[in-house]
């Protein structure tokens, strides 16, 4: 589906409240758990008669450790994640769009999209190997002054209904402003976009 310039329009992110939620929930609960169970396994082995009480100072210092960073990683995350501000993800004629209250936070704009000049194709999908699959972009970046390796991922603290449609408007953008680029056939087929 391409679009005269003039009718390429804007698409916003649709907040997922139920997944975001159940996602939070599944997560608190997991942090619950994985600390009651320390607790009760170090509670065991210190109230055990079968065990030295030399060994048992090494499993309550143990446990001690376990908690702590157990307990600074959720509330680093918790703080992380009353930092994000951002309010929606944007795909307009200018590119890819991270906004806080309408006003834009972080883009990945068209013409700040580059060829990859060691590769055969400029936009591509990440291996998937240790992480998701997701859609590769080459941008410039002002602040290294380099060409550099960008995925398009949604840095919200919340879940997103249509990500892959906005992925795959973006990459309409592309075809539409930057015909100039290549983009990998595995991307078009993956986001089932053979037929554009």
């Amino acid at each position: 589906m391409v679009f005269p310039e003039n009718e390429f329009q804007a698409k916003q992110s649709e907040r997922a409240e139920k997944a975001t939620f159940l996602a939070k929930a599944v997560g608190y609960l997991l942090y619950a758990i994985t600390a009651l169970g320390i607790i009760a396994l170090t509670v065991t082995i210190l109230f055990s008669n079968k065990t030295d009480t030399s060994l048992k100072i090494l499993p309550a210092i143990f446990a001690t450790c376990l908690l702590f960073f157990l307990f600074r990683t959720f509330f680093k995350q918790l703080a992380q994640a009353k930092e994000n501000k951002i309010t929606a993800v944007l795909v307009d004629q200018q590119g890819f769009h991270h906004v806080e209250d309408f006003k834009t936070v972080k883009s990945i704009t068209f013409d700040a999209l580059r060829p990859n000049p060691g590769k055969k194709y400029d936009i591509d999908l990440s291996d998937g190997d240790d992480v998701s699959i997701e859609l590769l972009v080459y941008h410039r970046d002002d602040v290294a002054n380099e060409i550099v390796c960008k995925a398009i991922t949604f840095e919200t603290s919340f879940s997103i209904k249509n990500g892959e449609e906005l992925k795959k408007h973006f990459i309409s953008g592309i075809m539409l402003f930057r015909p100039d680029l290549k983009i990998a056939p595995r991307v078009l087929d993956f986001f089932d976009m053979k037929d554009q």
